[in-house]
């Protein structure tokens, strides 16, 4: 059984999981920005909904199995307290410390998610809004730490991803400054009752 993992080609692993994981909760996060936009319909935003849910937690799961295998990989392997321990990294423990605190980030925001109905709404929304700083951690843990960064096309994804959702955060930001007050209470209830 262990020469069946040791003979695994995990360092290619390491790496496809880490950026798909990256990939997944960035289009994530992006469906979440888009699903605060007024002009969907209640179906159109139950949608988005479950794609966004679908996506930021399949991808959460890959970032944890991405972590797994760098404990299993015989080119640079990690212990299990290098992996779990933020900045415990022998190897470049400033960015690896940044993908773990991701990590530990992503798990709380869907714990609470499941959680919402349990939670204030303000306490909910400010857990919900630390996507933003875990997005920022992923995007300079992938980036900067990754192999596959030097590939044109695989920069050009984190590039576009991080453009991506900067401009669809200023986008709502305006939008919903924009928008009337009556209807911005309209969309949060809305909000709430499809997460119930």
């Amino acid at each position: 059984m262990n020469s069946f993992f040791v003979n695994l080609p995990t360092w290619p692993i390491i790496r496809t999981l880490g950026v798909a994981s990256y990939v997944m909760i960035a289009l994530g996060i992006c469906l979440g920005i888009l699903y605060s936009f007024p002009q969907w319909s209640r179906e159109s935003k139950a949608d988005i909904y479950k794609l966004h849910s679908f996506l930021t937690i399949s991808g959460t799961a890959v970032g944890l199995l991405h972590g797994v295998f760098t404990v299993i990989d015989t080119y640079m392997p990690f212990s299990w307290m290098e992996l779990l321990v933020p900045f415990a990294a022998q190897n470049h423990p400033v960015l690896n410390g940044l993908g773990i605190l991701a990590a530990y980030g992503m798990l709380i925001v869907i714990l609470t998610t499941d959680l919402r109905n349990k939670l204030k709404k303000k306490l909910w929304f400010l857990i919900h809004l630390s996507s933003y700083p875990i997005f920022v951690m992923a995007f300079l843990h992938g980036y900067l730490l990754g192999t596959d960064t030097q590939l044109p096309a695989i920069r050009l994804v984190y590039i576009v991803s991080a453009v991506a959702v900067l401009l669809l955060t200023i986008a709502r930001a305006f939008v919903r400054r924009s928008a009337p007050k009556k209807s911005k209470a309209q969309a949060g209830s809305r909000g709430a009752n499809i997460g119930r």
